[in-house]
């Protein structure tokens, strides 16, 4: 995994911007996955202009989901679902039928595990952008997951649970996610780790001094033996060298 300091955050989303920009120019049909959550917000943004400036043809893209909240869809606010529908696929208009996404609302989570499983089987996954927790979780791969699952459902972690106030207007009480496994994400071809900001400055030492551990997921994505990146700010990237 190659870390790269960046001077800020627009940095960085030009950067991502440039690699979905060649790859979507390279392959079409890619298969691109984003990650929820405030840290990819801005790449979203610059996804929409590049897409309104016809620099991005869109049109045959396959958007993958990360995660999501086991009991939330869309009509929730902060939901992955909402999220990544209301700043990134309505405003590309993607496709419903480009979309795969979990509806972590059914009531039947095994469907959304088989039919996930189904698609990253048969089609792979070409680009994705991860953000990173403050306990090292990636999607919701929290501390202690293994290294070699596949889409599954995990209890949170209580740093999960404490920081998810932040995306919810009310006190929801989840337990839950559900998430592509560690045996996807380190089979993808392009993965792109994103961290800004001073609060991340300590998980990203951690990630990057640390032995491969699953008390710190992130860490096990120097098992990657495909291209890995790890994008940080200045704020992010104090501690650590290039």
């Amino acid at each position: 995994m190659k870390l790269t300091k960046f001077k800020d955050t627009a940095a960085i989303v030009a950067q991502i911007g440039d690699e979905i920009q060649a790859l979507v120019v390279q392959k079409p049909d890619a298969v691109i996955c984003i990650a929820g959550g405030d840290t990819p917000l801005p790449v979203m943004k610059q996804l929409v202009n590049l897409k309104q400036a016809g620099s991005i043809d869109f049109s045959n893209v396959q958007f993958l989901g990360l995660d999501e909240w086991v009991g939330l869809g869309y009509d929730t606010k902060g939901s992955t679902r909402q999220t990544l529908f209301d700043n990134l696929y309505q405003p590309l208009g993607i496709p419903e039928a480009h979309i795969h996404f979990f509806q972590g609302d059914n009531a039947n989570l095994q469907e959304e595990i088989d039919q996930t499983d189904a698609f990253v089987e048969q089609y792979g996954i070409d680009y994705m952008l991860l953000g990173i927790g403050m306990n090292g979780h990636i999607g919701f791969n929290e501390p202690g997951v293994g290294d070699d699952l596949m889409t599954h459902v995990i209890d949170l972690d209580a740093v999960t649970t404490t920081v998810m106030s932040k995306y919810f207007d009310d006190n929801l009480p989840l337990t839950q996610g559900i998430t592509l496994g560690f045996g996807q994400i380190l089979q993808t071809k392009h993965l792109v780790l994103m961290a800004t900001g001073e609060k991340k400055r300590e998980i990203v030492k951690q990630t990057m001094t640390s032995d491969i551990t699953d008390q710190i997921p992130s860490t096990i994505l120097k098992k990657s033996m495909t291209e890995t990146d790890f994008y940080v700010d200045e704020a992010a990237g104090k501690l650590v060298g290039e």
